[in-house]
């Protein structure tokens, strides 16, 4: 026929319909040629004996051939000891409520009782246990009919067997169409999951791959960094020494020259050692944390003796306060010093009139929210730089602490540097237990604050 043993699709049930009409057509009109002849039948009783006998044919197959082909198969239902007495007791209010509907409530409204039944197999079992109970409740239907005359309402046997037939024609029909609408249904979920854990699983392994990748290259920098800065260092020292002239040998040019090596070289050691430190926090390697007290006087002395010159050769104004921080925190002196150093350099190298600022207090807000170590810390201290330079563009403002990226896009040609300094800094401040936050306008400056808890273990990766 062309159906297979199970009706997984709704349209396996519409071609089973139509091949089962196709042939009782073909039965009932066969069937009725040697009646007609043996007896003078009028046109309307011809009609009738073969609408009654088509239905019946129709009838027997839709309810005899799925249940021979469900219980060709296996099972799909897993029979525990609960699924087992879940269909007793199925079967219990089925032959409870036939003899009810049928015998005892004579009227045809109250069969379709029935059909609730026929709901609940097809959502709970298999196609084959929702056949059986098809077959069992038409099954029901015949035997009471049959057997107490319901239902009571046709007015003679004929209108009697063709309501029957409808009836089973329904129960069949809407039995077999729900087994296969929610089998598909519970076909397409396991096919939705299989494919969500396949690309699950390939984003996975795209994953690992991509991992391995940036251990390799991370790998790859920090080698070729400690590679570099031998030969370099060695190379600054004999600059140093030919700057320094001491034996006054050397012409004024020839020490500008040394200057300007010396300089050249200690620009590409720095920019070799910020390739080391970016290599390290993206291979996962940990990076060694000295934990102390910093003392904020200190903190404050060291920088404003590294800046001064710095201010004043660009003509900027430059301060260094604390107002109302504490004397001292808990920290890495050396990666905090570092983290300043790159905020207050990129302050100066954007800002070509009015002031750079450092102000150093404390914080009960700021940091982006959700941060554990700095929700949850005793007090947090605020480091902001300030500055009146070109500022950043809302869109650029999380794109400046990616590697090797500057606002603009085209100010690292016109202001220099490589661009590493904030990525670099945000991922010190997060080993340290805290965060590098920006808020700028363009055309009026900047402010870069660095948010550390007084007292704080290094943030866990």
């Amino acid at each position: 026929m062309g159906v297979p043993y199970r009706f997984e699709r709704g349209e396996d049930v519409v071609k089973f319909m139509v091949i089962a009409a196709a042939s009782s057509t073909i039965a009932a009109s066969v069937a009725l040629l040697p009646l007609s002849y043996g007896h003078a039948l009028s046109a309307g009783q011809m009609f009738w004996n073969w609408w009654t006998w088509w239905q019946g044919d129709l009838s027997g197959i839709l309810i005899v051939t799925p249940l021979v082909l469900g219980w060709c198969g296996r099972s799909d239902t897993a029979w525990t000891p609960a699924k087992r007495i879940e269909a007793l007791v199925l079967l219990l209010l089925l032959l409870l409520t036939a003899r009810v509907a049928f015998g005892e409530l004579h009227g045809f409204s109250f069969e379709f009782v029935i059909l609730p039944f026929i709901i609940w197999a097809a959502f709970r079992f298999g196609q084959r246990e929702v056949v059986t109970v098809i077959a069992a409740a038409c099954a029901l239907a015949v035997w009471y009919t049959l057997e107490i005359g319901a239902p009571a309402a046709p007015a003679n046997a004929n209108e009697a067997l063709l309501v029957l037939l409808a009836f089973n024609n329904v129960v069949v029909l809407t039995g077999l169409v729900l087994s296969a609408v929610l089998g598909e249904r519970a076909r397409a979920g396991l096919e939705l999951r299989r494919r969500h854990d396949e690309l699950e699983a390939r984003v996975h392994a795209r994953t690992r791959e991509l991992e391995k990748a940036n251990r390799a290259k991370s790998e790859f920098l920090a080698k070729m960094s400690h590679e570099l800065r031998t030969p370099l260092n060695s190379l600054l020292i004999l600059a140093a020494l030919l700057r320094d002239n001491v034996e006054r040998n050397l012409t004024p040019k020839q020490v500008q020259y040394a200057k300007t090596i010396h300089d050249a070289g200690s620009d590409l050691l720095a920019l070799i050692n910020e390739i080391l430190d970016l290599a390290r926090i993206e291979s996962g390697a940990p990076l060694a944390l000295e934990l102390g007290p910093v003392r904020i006087a200190d903190l404050q002395g060291y920088l404003e003796h590294t800046f001064r010159h710095v201010a004043q050769e660009e003509g900027l104004a430059f301060s260094v306060t604390a107002e109302g921080a504490p004397e001292s925190l808990r920290t890495d002196a050396r990666r905090l010093q570092q983290i300043l150093r790159n905020l207050l350099a990129n302050a100066f190298k954007f800002t070509r009139h009015g002031a750079v600022a450092l102000r150093i207090t404390t914080a009960a807000s700021g940091w982006p929210p959700g941060h554990a170590q700095l929700d949850q810390a005793e007090q947090v201290v605020a480091f902001a730089v300030s500055d009146s330079g070109i500022g950043v563009p809302r869109d650029q403002q999380d794109l400046v602490f990616e590697a090797f990226q500057q606002a603009g896009g085209s100010s690292g040609a016109q202001y220099g540097g490589t661009g590493l300094g904030l990525s670099i800094s945000r991922e010190l401040a997060r080993l340290l237990g805290g965060e590098l936050c920006v808020v700028s306008e363009p055309g009026r400056g900047s402010t870069f604050t660095l948010f550390l808890p007084l007292r704080a273990a290094p943030f866990a990766a």
